[in-house]
């Protein structure tokens, strides 16, 4: 059974998310948060050096994350999708319903919860039914990370069903995230609100919930479940309506479509790593123009650095020699771990050296057509 035994799960589950303890005082600057133990895990799925700082970044700047997850029926049709490895190490991209890949989001955010202690809630907007809990708190340091593992497990194990009565369970992270503000505020921080469903809420106006948050310390990603225009449209009026900062993302391949658009970014490799961070929560402004605009030469460079990390902050400034540039950063490429590109369904270098030439050596390494 993939039911964790009555006594795991009660001390695991809280029923009413505990809210008193939830901030943490913020590290004295240049005080390491992180253990080598932290850049591992990470480095297990992939990330390389410069998003795993990111990673490390967030988890002190967002000291809780909660998510709001639709588990409606409609969640159960079958036109999702997600990356799977088979035994000899190759990804491929397979079809599977919205909670299916759903579900393969919240088991990576919830393990690097366990993993790196970053708290987490994840809020199910309806009962799941079969023991299984309707929240779930990982990462709070108090449970063994196995214990987590199999309360996930539990989670993840249901079936969508219900309608979508989004705005009532905002109003109650609301409510939560005005008692934390004032702490928030004093150290200098902020906390993650993630809200991923394949629809409009069938209990109100979610614009009107929202509203409230513009006044708290607060980041919102919109996890959209489906492509359905329809429903982006909805979602994209809502950013519009609020002054909130607001990141709607798409999965995986609909995203990196986006971003790797022709007129955009279309030398960067719009992996996983990549995805998984803006999930979690970034405030790096860098990965809010990704599916806006082109970036400029500079912008270019910062983004490279920020995923690469390491020898990449030494890149030499492309608009001044780019040839040095470009030899520097096929021997910094060389080092990185391939990635799986969702576009093109394999594995290649993070950057294509000829498309980031077109984009940017033929103006003399300035800035990108827009």
């Amino acid at each position: 059974s993939f039911l964790a035994p009555t006594n795991t799960m009660s001390q695991i589950v809280i029923g009413r998310p505990c809210i008193e303890s939830v901030v943490t005082v913020k590290p004295a600057v240049n005080e390491s948060i992180a253990t080598p133990e932290h850049y591992a895990y990470l480095g297990t799925h992939g990330i390389p050096p410069g998003l795993a700082e990111q990673f490390v970044k967030s988890k002190e700047f967002f000291p809780l994350r909660i998510w709001i997850i639709d588990n409606s029926g409609s969640m159960a049709t079958g036109d999702g999708h997600r990356v799977v490895r088979d035994a000899a190490g190759r990804c491929a991209t397979v079809s599977c319903s919205r909670w299916e890949e759903l579900c393969d989001t919240i088991s990576f955010h919830g393990a690097l919860a366990s993993h790196l202690g970053a708290k987490t809630e994840f809020h199910l907007l309806n009962h799941p039914g079969h023991g299984a809990p309707q929240v779930l708190t990982l990462g709070s340091g108090q449970e063994k990370v196995d214990n987590e593992a199999t309360a996930l497990k539990a989670l993840t194990s249901t079936c969508p069903t219900g309608r979508t009565p989004l705005c009532n369970s905002i109003q109650q992270v609301v409510k939560q995230i005005e008692r934390l503000a004032p702490a928030l505020r004093r150290s200098n921080q902020r906390c993650v609100l993630v809200i991923a469903s394949d629809g409009a809420a069938t209990d109100g106006d979610v614009a009107q919930a929202m509203k409230p948050l513009e006044a708290l310390p607060v980041w919102v990603v919109v996890r959209l479940c489906t492509d359905e225009t329809p429903v982006t449209e909805y979602w994209n009026s809502v950013d519009q309506t609020l002054e909130l900062d607001l990141d709607v993302l798409d999965d995986l391949s609909g995203e990196a479509a986006e971003v790797c658009a022709p007129r955009r970014n279309p030398w960067l490799v719009y992996a996983a790593p990549l995805h998984r961070l803006r999930e979690f929560g970034t405030s790096n402004k860098l990965l809010d123009l990704l599916d806006e605009r082109a970036l400029t030469s500079a912008e270019m460079r910062g983004l490279l650095e920020l995923v690469l990390g390491g020898a990449a902050c030494d890149l030499p400034h492309p608009d001044i020699d780019w040839h040095s540039f470009e030899m520097a950063l096929k021997a910094v490429l060389s080092k990185v771990p391939e990635v799986y590109n969702p576009l093109r369904k394999r594995t290649q270098p993070w950057v294509s050296l000829a498309q980031l030439h077109r984009s940017y050596a033929s103006q003399g390494g300035g800035c990108a057509c827009m």
